[in-house]
């Protein structure tokens, strides 16, 4: 399979446009992607913005909203949760949401999608949000309850969690049997399984390959034991990029782009640094072991030439 990439939003705090609406950016960096050969354009779902990206109170779009508007103003590009917290709103809404959100973009839509982790914006926002393990189980509800609302004219699915009783959603979503789902996270015991028995897609978020390798070994043995087909999920792998072309100008935009209370060696480690062509040879690292789609983000994204540099530069040695 050949390599693809997508872009995430993960920011909508744009420097060099500081009097423009964030949203106005936001479309000009997808239809840039779109226009650039990307493959897909992913937002997170957090209701604040997390301090691992920018200051709290810095913006941060509803990603499904905002999502409806990219898929009114692009034509090709798939468009993506990555991923959206399942206790953020009840499943059945969801569905509903979803499923217009892919009748607006003609098909193009991909729902990510997983239990959620940060507690603060739950109890901000007045939201439930329970343990790990029950996390994880009203995740699997949650999944069930989508498809159930995508496939059947009346839905019906009676969880421990949730349930719909002979639910309407009409249009249907235009992909069949379903719209996509990606599911996030490398937890080997449920997560993965939950994968390999519900998902089209699976995204790791960060490691070295050799890590990344472990997780996609454990994910085809839940395949094996489930009987689904390992070969058929697309595996992708969640990374921002910086390109510059020596250490001096790598140094002066880790100063200016690197998030407060953040150490240079914490942002190097999850961030891929370096020129065109060192970036190409760390992204075949995670080719080798299996990942053949990358999700990217850009700190100095509303550049926009880092947009192109990857396609043009490093995604021909990639092929």
């Amino acid at each position: 399979m050949s390599v693809k990439f997508g872009i995430q939003i993960p920011s909508f705090t744009y420097p060099n446009h500081p009097n423009e609406n964030v949203y106005a950016v936001a479309q000009r960096i997808a239809k840039t992607a779109e226009d650039s050969g990307y493959d897909s354009v992913w937002l997170m779902d957090h209701l604040y913005q997390i301090v691992s990206v920018a200051p709290e109170g810095d913006p941060i779009l509803e990603c499904w909203t905002t999502l409806a508007a990219l898929a009114a103003v692009t034509k090709r590009v798939k468009l993506g949760t990555m991923v959206t917290a399942a206790g953020f709103r009840p499943p059945s809404v969801l569905a509903k949401m979803t499923a217009t959100i892919d009748t607006i973009s003609n098909g193009r839509l991909i729902c990510g999608i997983g239990a959620g982790w940060c507690d603060y914006e739950h109890k901000g926002y007045g939201l439930y949000f329970p343990a790990v393990g029950e996390r994880m189980k009203r995740l699997e509800e949650a999944i069930n309850v989508l498809k159930a609302m995508w496939t059947q004219d009346r839905a019906t699915y009676i969880g421990q969690h949730f349930r719909v009783e002979n639910a309407v959603c009409f249009p249907k979503p235009v992909q069949k049997p379903h719209i996509p789902i990606l599911i996030g996270g490398s937890g080997e015991k449920v997560t993965l399984r939950l994968t390999a028995q519900y998902a089209q897609a699976h995204n790791i978020g960060g490691g070295l390959p050799e890590a990344n390798a472990k997780v996609l070994e454990n994910l085809k043995r839940h395949c094996e034991a489930l009987g689904t087909n390992y070969d058929a999920i697309l595996k992708t792998r969640l990374t921002p990029i910086m390109f510059a072309a020596n250490k001096a100008e790598l140094e002066r935009k880790i100063k200016r782009w690197k998030p407060a209370g953040i150490s240079d060696e914490h942002f190097t480690a999850r961030t891929l640094v370096g020129t065109p062509n060192e970036v190409a040879e760390k992204l075949r690292g995670y080719v080798k072991v299996g990942i053949n789609y990358f999700i990217v983000s850009f700190w100095d994204v509303d550049e926009f030439e880092p947009i192109k540099t990857l396609t043009r530069d490093v995604l021909p040695q990639l092929s």
